[in-house]
């Protein structure tokens, strides 16, 4: 008995740590190059889900993508489109896309490499294609075909100038179309319905290129309108007239009247005219007092003598006054 317990107690320790072991295997992360995966495909509803068997490390990504196809006379022409990723956070990713109500083509695969428009009646992607010979991903293959009548879409790209240097794309789709139509626009996916439209904006200064599902080609820039462009000046703003006042306006009184100025000096009237400066007239002088030529020596004493006579009679005139007053 005791060597049977000593034998169990040996063996107990054995079985408790071979069961972290398998556990951690099974948890271990891995690149996504060296990764395996598991997905589900339906083509006819467009819907496929992928699962990584193991945990993508930290930092690592796989993408994988799904899309669906208008099948006609000319080829396969993209209609829908939808991709995700599988990350050390993410490890399952679900796709699904629009598949178009005639022939048409589904297809997953492992990357983001879709191609816009297929010209074989094949799947043109290969070991890509989920659960195709050589895929890492194990599942049904996941590529789809299906309907019974070819997709007729009537896509047709109008352009239109304006005057001031822009124009625009006009996208249209015929409502004769039996499906909607595919526009292609700098890599980015347009789908109008039968019967819709929609306009685009032409870069300035470029050109703008649309490839659509009929397997054409549009190219459209900027072109002087046919009508012709007229600029007329923008009309000058309206101006709100004065308020009406109740009281009465006051009468300008008559200018003064300006005084007379002489005759070469006068000039026509201008409007905003500046000031005019008039001299003072000049007074004549006369001609005797103009004219004063100096006193000669002679009329000098003569002036003189003159004016003793004059102080000697004034004295002796006030002499006989006083001897007429005092006879004594």
């Amino acid at each position: 008995m005791r060597w049977l317990t000593l034998l169990l107690v040996a063996a107990t320790p054995a079985v408790v740590l071979s069961a972290p072991l398998a556990a951690s295997a099974a948890d271990t992360c891995v690149s996504a190059s060296s990764a395996t995966f598991r997905h589900t495909f339906n083509g006819a509803s467009g819907k496929a889900t992928v699962s990584a068997v193991r945990p993508l490390c930290a930092g690592q990504t796989q993408s994988f993508s799904l899309v669906s196809y208008t099948d006609g006379s000319g080829g396969q022409f993209t209609y829908a489109t939808d991709r995700a990723t599988i990350t050390s956070r993410a490890r399952t990713v679900r796709l699904d896309v629009v598949v178009p109500p005639c022939r048409t083509q589904v297809t997953a695969i492992t990357g983001t490499g879709l191609l816009d428009e297929v010209t074989s009646g094949g799947n043109p992607y290969g070991a890509a294609t989920l659960g195709a010979a050589g895929s890492r991903s194990t599942g049904t293959q996941a590529h789809y075909r299906g309907g019974s009548t070819d997709c007729a879409p009537e896509p047709t790209v109008a352009f239109t100038s304006a005057c001031d240097g822009s124009y625009r794309a006009t996208l249209a789709n015929a409502a004769s179309a039996n499906v909607s139509a595919a526009f292609l626009i700098g890599g980015r996916l347009t789908r109008l319905a039968p019967g819709r439209s929609t306009t685009v904006r032409g870069p300035r200064q470029g050109s703008l290129t649309i490839r659509v599902s009929t397997f054409t080609t549009y190219v459209g820039s900027w072109r002087p309108p046919t009508a012709g462009c007229t600029f007329e000046p923008a009309p000058a703003p309206a101006t709100n007239p004065a308020p009406a006042t109740t009281q009465p306006s006051a009468v300008a009184a008559p200018p003064a009247p300006a005084p007379p100025s002489p005759a070469a000096t006068a000039t026509p009237a201008t409007d905003n005219a500046p000031a005019m400066y008039y001299p003072a007239p000049i007074t004549a002088v006369p001609e005797a007092q103009a004219a004063r030529p100096g006193m000669s020596p002679g009329s000098m004493f003569a002036v003189a003598f003159g004016l003793l006579l004059i102080g000697g009679g004034g004295y002796f005139l006030v002499r006989v006054i006083r001897s007429l007053r005092d006879p004594s």
